[in-house]
């Protein structure tokens, strides 16, 4: 789906209704006995009359009054390029969210309403940079996006100096704070989740199979930094290079690791930083090798939060860690039933980020969203992903669930806490 560059802005239906008056038929009296009638009448009513409150009209739902204040928000994704697919469906859910923010509020609690200004970041860094001057330009006060660090990196200079805020679709810690809020799901997060999780579960020696890029290096770090707090041991640690060949590689030594240890040194798990066709060769690797994987859990990362995951036989049984996954289905099943196809993972980000726009402007008589008003310390309760809160560091703090691959699904078996 393609989408136009042009400002979008809510359309709203107002209902009407009517009133329909009672026509009863009244029996005709003579005058003397219709006065007598009518005494009566009047002092029956009294004594039996209700007392009935002054009924006032309700005011529509879903109808941004006139008065309402624009308040025009970036949203910087890639319209175009290798990722188009990616930044259609996160505009689409974009779009989405804006409908829904308005669709049961009484139209007099809505002071002010969001303008989304949609920026096409392209293909490079330097695109984003582009992107949010030109939109700044147009009167946005607020940035949402872009997707990927490289591109934060570039972009967020421009709205520092201009003194507007990001609210970044990035997981990379790097690039937050300083006017800049992360708002994708971080994987030290993720690792911290399960890491308590499994050594609670005595899981207390874990192994590690990660890729040797900053992904698998940050997991790296985040898991030797959690096990190492509890007194834990993550021992072998491998890196792979994305490749068959190393990847076997990886194993054939964790493999060795494993048999050359007495039982009771054994690792207990194996934490798999990987998804997708990756993940499949790993688990094929690994039934190749001399690991028991009968007696070693499985443990993962968000990544695996993929249907096409639970498919595989191997991993059932095994532990990763996500966002609560019902309201997620909600979203998608709405999405679905809007746009005719599912939408990937990160447009319920998009999704999210926009809501919260939204909320937090709604009852606000300001132009623009304040940090105050992000860095609520009780957090927010995002309709596709759960309780989260932005932090003064910039970087998103989320309750996520844990979650079991059993015979093909995902099952919650410990979940999300509901308060900070």
């Amino acid at each position: 789906m393609k989408h136009s560059l042009s400002t979008f802005s809510l359309l709203s239906l107002l209902a009407l209704a009517a009133c329909i008056p009672s026509n009863a038929p009244l029996l005709r009296k003579d005058p003397a006995q219709q006065q007598g009638a009518d005494a009566a009448a009047a002092s029956a009513a009294a004594a039996v009359a209700p007392i009935v409150a002054e009924q006032v009209p309700q005011p529509a739902k879903g109808v941004i009054p006139t008065s309402a204040i624009p308040i025009k928000v970036a949203l910087l994704l890639p319209l175009s390029g290798d990722s188009v697919a990616v930044g259609n469906a996160m505009m689409d859910a974009a779009t989405m969210a804006i409908s829904d923010s308005y669709l049961a509020v009484p139209s007099d609690q809505i002071r002010s309403q969001i303008v989304l200004v949609p920026k096409d970041t392209g293909n490079t860094p330097a695109d984003s940079g582009k992107a949010v001057e030109e939109a700044i330009g147009q009167g946005a006060s607020f940035v949402i996006g872009p997707l990927f660090s490289q591109s934060v990196t570039i972009a967020a200079p421009v709205a520092k100096a201009h003194n507007v805020n990001m609210l970044t679709f990035s997981n990379n810690r790097t690039v937050a704070g300083n006017g800049v809020y992360l708002f994708g799901f971080l994987p030290e997060e993720q690792v911290s989740r399960i890491a308590e999780y499994a050594y609670l579960h005595n899981l207390q020696r874990v192994a590690l199979l990660a890729p040797n890029d900053s992904y698998g290096e940050k997991v790296k770090k985040s898991l030797i930094e959690s096990y190492t707090l509890k007194g834990g041991i993550v021992a072998p640690a491998e890196l792979y290079a994305p490749s068959p060949g190393n990847i076997d590689a990886a194993v054939s030594r964790l493999a060795a690791a494993y048999n050359n240890m007495t039982e009771e040194r054994r690792f207990q798990a194996i934490f798999i930083a990987d998804g997708g066709s990756q993940l499949k060769n790993i688990i094929s690797s690994l039934q190749r090798s001399h690991i028991d994987l009968k007696k070693v859990k499985l443990l993962g990362t968000g990544l695996w939060d993929d249907p096409e995951i639970a498919k595989i036989a191997e991993l059932d049984g095994a532990w990763f860690p996500s966002s609560p996954p019902e309201p997620y289905k909600i979203f998608e099943k709405r999405f679905t039933a809007t746009y005719g196809y599912k939408p990937v993972r990160l447009a319920s980000l998009a999704y999210d980020a926009v809501t919260l726009a939204a909320t937090i402007t709604m009852n606000s008589a300001s132009q623009t969203i304040s940090v105050e008003q992000l860095t609520s310390a009780g957090g927010f309760i995002s309709p596709a992903n759960g309780l989260f809160r932005l932090n003064a560091d910039g970087v998103a703090e989320r309750k996520l669930a844990i979650m079991e691959i059993s015979k093909g699904e995902f099952k919650v078996v410990d979940p999300a806490l509901i308060n900070f």
